[in-house]
Parts: C-alpha cells; structure tokens; sequence
C-alpha cells in the first residue's frame, strides 16, 4: 500500500512538472505574439528601410502602368495609329 501511494506521487509530481513546462512554454509563446512583438517582426524597423521599399514600389507602379498602356492603348492613341497607316497606304 505504501509502495503504490509512493508510485502515485511519483507519477503525480512527473504529470506536475510536464504540465509546468508546458505552460511556461505556452507563456513563452503568447509572449511572443503579443502586437509590439509581431509589429518588431514584420514592420521595417528603419526609415531608409520604407523609403527604399516606397520607391521601388514605385517604380514597379510606374513600370506595370506602362504596359497596362502599351497593351491598351487610349482611343486618341488608336485613331493617330490608324491614320498613320491609312496614310501609308494610300
């Protein structure tokens, strides 16, 4: 009887400590995804870091919007292209 009471508090006191550990890993992690943590992780910690990103995405605008025109090009542009082939040809 003694030696199962010994086992059970043996047993009682591993479950404790797992539990223990696992909570302050649990803690850990919820400390971790606290806003200021994720904002630190993911936002561009320096100016020159934005401003670098602010123009390339600029130009990346600037570079899509003129093939967006090239493809589609405005009514004006089509009826100048259209003229200047018809004048070509005759």
């Amino acid at each position: 009887m003694d030696r199962e009471a010994a086992v059970l508090r043996a047993e009682m006191s591993r479950t404790r400590e797992e539990l223990d550990h696992k909570i302050a890993r649990l803690q850990a992690r919820v400390s971790d995804l606290t806003p200021q943590r994720l904002t630190e992780r993911y936002v561009p910690e320096f100016f020159l870091d934005r401003m670098i990103g602010g123009v390339l995405t600029a130009i990346g605008l600037k570079m899509a919007w003129s093939q967006y025109r090239r493809a589609n090009p405005s009514r004006a542009e089509r009826q100048l292209r259209m003229r200047a082939v018809l004048a070509e040809h005759w």
